[in-house]
């Protein structure tokens, strides 16, 4: 049976509840990775008609395993929980809606309608913020629809590329992969 037509049968309450169970990450209450799946094919498409394009920015907490092992897993899932908390605190209210949880200690966000230089400064900021407020530091991987990526698949290889070469570079810092000189 399609989720549709199970759905349909429900009231309204319970169909936010079962959209909650299916859409969002149980730790840190964000968006998560299936949510992300669905959203980023509408992303193109919004991108589309929007003059500046769409950034994407890949944040990873730095050295997770190495606190997850010296502080345990309840203090680890803390750490996700607050991490979240400080990148939705640091948005604008519109963008809020686009925080994904993408696997383990990494989180995602879809910028719409911006430039490859304000998803920098966005990145920047929640680096920031998260070093100020969590104990840890975070490494960012930037890419974006338009101005750098051609293609879906693009957005999120160079973001992952980006974020490489932020880690690669010391961790605790902010990077845009460039395929072509800049």
């Amino acid at each position: 049976m399609h989720l549709e037509k199970v759905l349909s049968k429900l009231t309204p309450k319970e169909r936010g509840f079962i959209s909650t169970l299916i859409e969002r990450d149980p730790l840190t209450g964000v968006y998560n990775r299936r949510k992300f799946n669905h959203d980023i094919q509408l992303l193109v498409s919004m991108a589309e008609r929007m003059s500046r394009g769409s950034g994407l920015l890949i944040i990873d907490i730095d050295d997770f395993k190495k606190f997850n092992d010296e502080f345990g897993h309840t203090e680890g899932d803390k750490i996700l929980r607050k991490v979240a908390q400080v990148i939705e605190k640091s948005l604008r209210d519109y963008d809020k809606i686009h925080i994904y949880r993408y696997g383990g200690e990494e989180f995602i966000l879809i910028i719409p309608d911006t430039t490859v230089s304000d998803a920098h400064a966005i990145g920047e900021r929640l680096r920031q913020n998260v070093r100020n407020s969590c104990g840890v530091t975070v490494s960012v991987g930037v890419s974006h629809y338009k101005e750098i990526s051609n293609s879906m698949h693009e957005l999120l290889v160079d973001a992952d590329k980006a974020l490489y070469v932020a880690k690669r570079g010391g961790k605790d810092q902010v990077a845009v992969y460039y395929k072509r000189p800049h």
